[in-house]
């Protein structure tokens, strides 16, 4: 009786830490689901954003997925919320106006990584691009519009930035 009374307690001891470390699991796998997806219009509202005399930092309103809040629809950055590797990927559009040109900059910590840019003299134009980013936990990625470029969105949802965690590193 006493044997079976210590392996019974030596199971339930191991159960309870078998529970513990599988509720850890849950919760890490949960942090890792990271993705986002707006267009730069909030909704009802639509035009140029643009241009400007110096560089913004341009804030997509128009939120369609946001699991894990990493994007912050109010400063328009993107902060890690853990290591790995991030693909983004975005997309401009505009009217053609050859005295103004459309681009937009993707940024990782205040750095340029990667351009879309278009310039027409007439009809609609569009561009896109996009990065795989190795990304440390508190790293920012956000789209930039450069001095005297513009950018056009309306309720089509034509100027798009998206991003997600492909797997932590």
């Amino acid at each position: 009786m006493k044997l079976q009374a210590v392996k019974l307690n030596s199971m339930e001891t191991r159960s309870n830490i078998t529970e513990s470390h599988v509720e850890v699991l849950k919760r890490n796998s949960q942090d890792r689901k990271v993705a986002f997806s707006a267009s730069l219009a909030a909704p009802g509202q639509g035009g140029d954003t643009g241009p400007f005399n110096t560089a913004i930092t341009l804030v997509y309103r128009n939120i369609y997925s946001n699991i894990g809040n990493a994007y912050n629809p109010t400063t328009g950055i993107f902060t890690a919320p853990v290591r790995g590797l991030y693909l983004f990927r975005f997309y401009i559009y505009a009217w053609a106006d050859s005295s103004v040109p459309t681009s937009a900059l993707l940024y990782k910590n205040g750095h340029q990584i990667a351009i879309a840019q278009a310039v027409h003299s007439s009809g609609a134009i569009n561009s896109s691009n996009g990065v795989s980013l190795l990304l440390e936990v508190g790293d920012v990625v956000n789209m930039h519009l450069s001095t005297g470029r513009k950018i056009f969105d309306n309720e089509y949802h034509h100027s798009t930035f998206s991003g997600h965690l492909l797997f932590t590193m």
